[in-house]
């Protein structure tokens, strides 16, 4: 009760720049003696309670026609109270209205009495109101009875339809408000909080000032019974005060539940409708009112005597201590604001200012951006000078990821006090900073604030799955319009052979070129295999004889197998096949191949040749059958079954039903396979029911192929368009690796794309990296790594694709031959190619990366180069030797090169030119010891697209066998950071150092030879003690594991993935052989072959030799467990374990 409060005075200065007290403001209202006559809805609710005869309610009703002893004795009481639940609602309604009234207005009473009627008659709550139906109905026909004529979303300021108190908290209110405000009202009733609100969010001049949200309790509200008079939905201040903290609203109208226990942000304006009833009150009212120059505002009547309470007088004692605080305040600032000179920063283009005030704050926020390193304090570190006169200099020195050439920056004139110093010094280094290009015309960092950077970023966090693009590219539209120009035949020579069977031999008439098809495999069953082979073409000029020859024979050979897809009477088909015949020929074949004959009068003469055509079936309308043998007598009834012998002639065709299918291009399913089987469905038919066909066998087999043929043909030539348009700069020699880049896997195509993504994606990684940093020489890692991840991004490469039109030659449609029908020149000219499907924006950003994969192996990094001027003109591609040629020379040879690096290059097994480079590369961004010059981040940035590139090309050019997943898995576990860190720590030379030995037996000294190893790691520079110790942790955890770790990865099957994690290595030790690889880069001109042998060396290159010539279980054992898992989900727990000191998370 008696305890005392004590303020401590040390830091009190500080303290009091945070504290703020409000100014007490009064606001005086005159009093207006207001009649119900200028509210007509008020005054009609009124006329409607009095009229309410009691003995009409349904209550009253209920009771009486009730005789029990206690519903009498309730009819009683409640005559004599005149208190039903109907009664009360509407004469609460009323009672609340005419508060209203008088508090905020006629125009506040008629809106609060139409919204709760309009609110009862929708009952939008499904029964809130808890209303038996007779005294739902007696309410609704009572209200009907009131006539309401406002329009409750307009509102007109005039003194008549709002009262003086309200006039002046308005008038209070659009003297306040302004782009910062931030307000707390203090109200009485809920039914005010509602209506209030709704007044000031339509007021024609406040509507556009405030955003006003409402907040009432809510644990009595639950348990009392619901009201016809309450219009606040309590499920809609949920989000109120988090709307209030964020800006989203400035104004919350409140009931006393606000005072106290729940978090509200500082305002500048607490209001208080009505007097606070207590002292507790009013402090705690007060207390919301933080902000600086904030007001506490308390409303009350004209001409009423005010006693001056106690509170009043201890307001105006701690307004006493509070103005000679703030009046010590004033006096330190304005001796500070006589030193300060108008001096301001501005880009002219934007308008963006600095100025002294900010320019510290603004030179944290840099710093903070750099890219994050442990052990390294980011802050811009200030170093102030006091001079003789008293006056003061300031230094500020920014971490070493910054630009050597404005890393550091002096106050450009002295100052009374240090807090002007430093902020002299951090206006001059931000400068700096912007003329150096790494500040923007908006005076904020470069890639946060980057447009082009946020709207890729922004379209990364949204990036839908699929997008709608072009369909895709038909190349028979471009075949049939060449048939309407009177063309250039051409002639294709096409093989079918197997092993065990003579070839077929066949053309393909064409009217323009054929592109080039390597051998591909058509599968006739599960054990058949055909080899097709196109050969060269050679020209002629069109002969229409010969031109209706070959229709009318594609005819013949289309019919033979595919009778129902036939158009009858069509044969401009846009390609054309005949037999491998002299031209003479043709006549005479075509009347020997066609129709039929009778079956039985072939086989009665047992004849001898074997080029039977195909058996129709005359029982099964015509079904087509595949001739094997004749058996002439019944088949054994033993080894058949009854359905497979047909009648009981002593001729017998052994026959297979011709297959249905259209796609012979892939191979038919394991599980499939015994129905494809040969002889798996052997029928036996009469011979007296057969008919054959004239055509041999081998022609309609050829015939069966031809859907497969075309659609190769076709995609082909989809490859050859875009080799011939799009890339035509590229000058891509293999058209097969085109086909490959542009084959999604849901085409279902011999290959896809996968594997040259792989490729691409490294590739465009390295390339993206040499060129920002050749292009960008004062960039830190973070805002290369930022613009390099925004330019291989997803969502960058999938516009790209759309932009270029890639998108109509991706490959997507799944071949099957199912739906497979005769192409027709004259529907195909009609044809606009010009549909659209849905694609994976994931498929279309992999495919750019595939053609760029396809450019490197057909012609290295300079029609990978060309590949990237086509997707991505937007970045500044030079040749290759360009861009290293410009990081060379941008390197300084004037440097002081400490002699112990020369056993480092000893060590590398490599001589610097630029001994800069190797300097850079060893050191961590935490050394700020003599010549500095950058940390190794950007050439570790480099490095690591050098490690990608050279893993990738190895596992690409040395196991071409390997699936695309398995690439990955074996990338993922050559370059990641424990592995590289164990190659780190045990690359080492052995040093002779001389000790000094005592001889036991002669007490003489002398000296002794003896071999140290000395470590990469040991010559990383850094001015960190934490660093050291890190570095000696982590090598007291690798002297344990060395060994095991080394038998490993000689000798086990499954990568050491648990060993590695074991050695907790911290990141530098990865990033030193980055960093190494990039200096070897820029120093070589470029030169891989260079960096190979570094990591030759390493010994990295030897075990991924040993990966690709073992099969190693190479999977994260978190991987395999979710494989082993399938669908089932894996938990992890995680518990720790151990004594006190020792403990463990397991």
């Amino acid at each position: 009760m008696n305890a005392i409060s004590r303020t401590p005075k040390l830091h009190r200065e500080e303290m009091l720049q945070y504290v703020h007290l409000p100014s007490l403001v009064w606001i005086d209202y005159p009093t207006m003696d207001l009649t119900v006559s200028s509210a007509p809805t008020l005054q009609s609710l009124g006329e409607v309670y009095a009229a309410l005869e009691i003995r009409e309610d349904p209550y009253i009703i209920k009771l009486l026609a009730d005789d029990s002893a206690h519903a009498q004795r309730q009819l009683k009481k409640t005559l004599l109270s005149g208190k039903t639940h109907s009664r009360d609602e509407i004469k609460g309604l009323y009672l609340k209205a005419v508060d209203l009234y008088h508090e905020l207005g006629p125009w506040a009473a008629e809106f609060f009495i139409a919204s709760c009627i309009a609110k009862f008659q929708k009952h939008d709550d499904g029964g809130f109101y808890a209303l038996d139906n007779e005294e739902d109905a007696y309410l609704r026909t009572a209200l009907n009875g009131i006539k309401t004529h406002l329009d409750t979303c307009s509102f007109e300021e005039n003194d008549q339809k709002i009262s003086p108190k309200m006039q002046r908290l308005i008038n209070f209110l659009i003297d306040e408000v302004g782009h910062d405000f931030t307000g707390l009202m203090f109200v009485k009733t809920r039914v005010a909080v509602a209506v209030l609100a709704h007044l000031l969010s339509i007021h024609p001049v406040l509507r556009n000032l405030l955003r006003v949200s409402t907040f009432v309790g809510t644990s009595s509200y639950t348990k009392r019974k619901s009201s016809i008079a309450e219009l606040l939905d309590v499920r809609l201040q949920r989000e109120t005060l988090d709307d209030l903290r964020h800006g989203r609203r400035n104004l919350v109208i409140a009931t006393t539940v606000l005072e106290e226990g729940i978090d509200v942000s500082a305002c500048n304006a607490v209001i208080c409708f009505e007097r606070p009833a207590n002292l507790r009150s009013f402090i705690q009212r007060r207390g919301r009112a933080r902000k600086s120059g904030s007001k506490f505002v308390i409303m009350q009547e004209e001409n009423k005597t005010v006693p001056v309470s106690d509170w009043q007088k201890l307001e105006e004692e701690m307004k006493q201590v509070y103005m000679d605080d703030m009046r010590s305040l004033q006096e330190i600032s304005d001796s500070e604001a006589l030193e300060e000179h108008n001096r301001c920063f501005q880009v002219e283009t934007t308008g963006a200012k600095i100025t002294l005030e900010n320019a510290v704050s603004h030179l944290h926020h840099f710093c903070a951006t750099l890219p994050k390193s442990q052990y390294v304090d980011l802050r811009p570190d200030f170093s102030v000078h006091d001079h003789e006169d008293g006056s003061f200099t300031a230094r500020v020195f920014l971490p070493n990821t910054v630009d050597a050439s404005v890393r550091e920056a002096c106050s450009s004139a002295r100052w009374a006090t240090e807090r002007f110093a430093k902020r002299d010094a951090a206006f001059e280094a931000y400068v700096a900073l912007y003329h150096a290009g790494l500040v923007n015309d908006h005076l904020l960092p470069l890639p946060t604030y980057d447009r082009h950077a946020i709207e890729i970023t922004a379209a990364v966090e949204r990036r839908v799955a699929l997008v709608t693009v072009s369909e895709q590219h038909n190349p028979w539209i471009e075949i049939a319009r060449a048939w309407e120009a009177e063309p250039l035949l051409q002639e294709t020579h096409i093989t079918v052979q197997r092993a065990s069977q003579m070839p077929s031999e066949m053309i393909m008439v064409f009217p323009t070129r054929v592109p080039s098809l390597q051998t591909f495999n058509v599968y006739w069953d599960a054990n058949t295999t055909f080899q097709v082979v196109v050969g060269g073409a050679s020209s002629g000029p069109p002969k229409s004889v010969q031109l209706e020859l070959a229709r009318h024979i594609t005819t013949l050979l289309l019919s033979s197998v595919f009778p129902s897809r036939m158009s009858s009477g069509r044969d401009d088909y846009p390609v054309l096949f005949v037999p491998w015949l002299k031209h003479a020929e043709y006549q005479t074949w075509i009347r020997s191949v066609s129709g039929d004959r009778q079956a039985k009068a072939v086989f009665e003469s047992r004849p001898t040749r074997y080029d039977f055509g195909l058996i129709r079936d005359l029982e099964q309308n015509r079904a087509p059958h595949v001739y094997h043998d004749v058996l002439y007598g019944q088949p054994d009834p033993l080894t058949m079954k009854t359905g497979d012998i047909g009648g009981e002639e002593d001729i017998h065709l052994k026959v297979t039903r011709l297959s249905k299918r259209a796609d012979f291009l892939h191979r038919i399913p394991a599980k499939n396979a015994d129905l494809t089987k040969e002889g798996s469905k052997y029928k036996y038919l009469p011979v007296s029911n057969c008919d054959m066909d004239q055509l041999p066998f081998f022609y309609s087999q050829f015939a069966m192929f031809i859907p497969s043929i075309m659609h190769v043909i076709e995609i082909h030539m989809v490859a050859e368009h875009l080799r011939t348009n799009m890339l035509e700069s590229i000058h891509l020699k293999d058209l097969e690796t085109v086909v490959i880049a542009i084959s999604a896997s849901k085409a279902r195509e011999s290959t896809n794309y996968q594997r040259l993504e792989f490729i691409g994606d490294s590739v465009l990684k390295l390339l993206t990296s040499i060129t920002l940093m050749a292009e960008h020489g004062n960039w830190h890692e973070g805002f290369l790594s930022h613009k390099k991840d925004h330019i291989v991004s997803n969502t960058h490469l999938a516009a790209a694709a759309q932009q270029t039109g890639l998108d109509s030659y991706i490959l997507t449609r799944g071949f099957t031959g199912l739906k497979w029908r005769p192409l027709y020149n004259s529907d195909l000219a009609r044809d606009s190619d010009r549909g659209t499907r849905e694609m994976s924006t994931k498929t279309l950003a992999d495919v750019v990366e595939a053609l760029i994969g396809a450019a490197y192996q057909d012609g290295g990094f300079e029609e990978a180069l060309a590949c990237l001027k086509i997707f991505l003109p937007e970045v500044s591609w030079l040749p290759l030797s360009a861009q290293t040629q410009r990081l060379y020379a941008a390197v300084t040879n004037e440097v002081k090169f400490p002699p112990r690096f020369l056993q480092l290059e000893e060590l590398l097994g490599y001589t610097f030119s630029r001994k800069a480079l190797l300097l850079e590369a060893m050191t961590h961004p935490s050394y700020t010891g003599p010549n500095a010059g950058l940390s190794y981040q950007r050439v570790e940035f480099l490095g690591d697209a050098i490690l990608d590139n050279i893993v990738v090309s190895t596992i690409s050019s040395r196991a071409a066998h390997l699936p695309h997943n398995a690439m990955h898995t074996i990338r993922t576990a050559l370059v990641n950071a424990n592995f590289l860190a164990f190659l780190c720590m045990q690359f080492h030379i052995s040093e002779s150092r001389s000790d000094i030995a005592k001889d036991t037996s002669t007490h003489s000294f002398h000296a002794v030879e003896k071999q140290v190893p000395l470590y990469l790691w040991h010559f990383m520079r850094t001015s960190s003690v934490d660093v050291r110790r890190a570095q000696h942790a982590s090598f007291s955890r690798f002297d344990a594991l060395e060994e095991e770790i080394r038998h490993a990865l000689a000798h086990r099957a499954t990568y050491p993935w648990a060993l590695l994690a074991r050695l907790e290595a911290d990141k530098f030790f990865s990033d030193l052989i980055e960093a190494v690889l990039g200096a070897i880069y820029i120093d070589s001109h470029g030169s891989l072959p260079a960096c190979e042998a570094m990591l030759e060396r390493f010994g990295l290159l030897a075990y991924l030799r040993r990966v690709l010539d073992t099969e190693l279980r190479l999977l994260h054992p978190k991987e395999e467990i979710g494989v082993l898992a399938g669908i089932e989900k894996v938990r992890y727990v995680v518990a720790m374990e151990g004594e006190e000191g020792q403990r463990k998370w397991t």
